[in-house]
């Protein structure tokens, strides 16, 4: 499933956050419990996964539907998250996933993979939803709650039947 990995706990609250853009944020401490940073953590670690594990498969496979149309997805969820994360004066979690996926061996098990690490996801939001207080964290898990289970999942799901017939 998409959202199996290590759990990472980076709180250096007294250092700066290089943007990647040539500026450094200065962090502040944050007024957000350490569940909601752990929710946030969680949720850019599995947008990271989900985007190495997808261009694992378009290196493999090459430029397929829905994979080349999800990445790019996966890309603007990483720039959102990148921007909460900045403005909640937290660190940004490295990408430990980028390159060191391997796509599987058809793409129908891909697809197959796809379908149910959406529905873990839909799993992973339903949950932060139950204690995240901040609206905008609330809305961009409901969003991504959304897209996963509407867009991502029925993508995945096309897939799998075109493959299946």
């Amino acid at each position: 499933m998409r959202h199996q990995h290590r759990r990472q706990r980076r709180f250096n609250h007294s250092s700066g956050v290089d943007t990647g853009l040539g500026t450094t944020v200065s962090t502040l401490k944050t007024k957000l419990d350490p569940r909601t940073q752990q929710a946030m953590i969680d949720a850019i670690n599995d947008e990271y996964h989900a985007r190495a594990f997808y261009n694992a498969i378009i290196e493999k496979f090459g430029p397929i539907s829905p994979f080349i149309n999800i990445v790019q997805s996966e890309n603007r969820h990483v720039q959102l998250w990148n921007r909460l994360f900045n403005q909640y004066g937290l660190p940004i979690p490295t990408d430990s996933y980028a390159g060191n996926i391997e796509a599987p061996d058809t793409l129908k098990i891909a697809c197959q993979m796809g379908v149910e690490g959406e529905i873990a996801n839909v799993e992973m939001y339903d949950n932060f939803l139950t204690f995240v207080q901040e609206r905008d964290l609330r809305a961009a898990f409901a969003q991504l709650r959304e897209v996963s289970q509407n867009r991502h999942k029925v993508a995945f799901e096309r897939c799998l039947s075109r493959l299946s017939d």
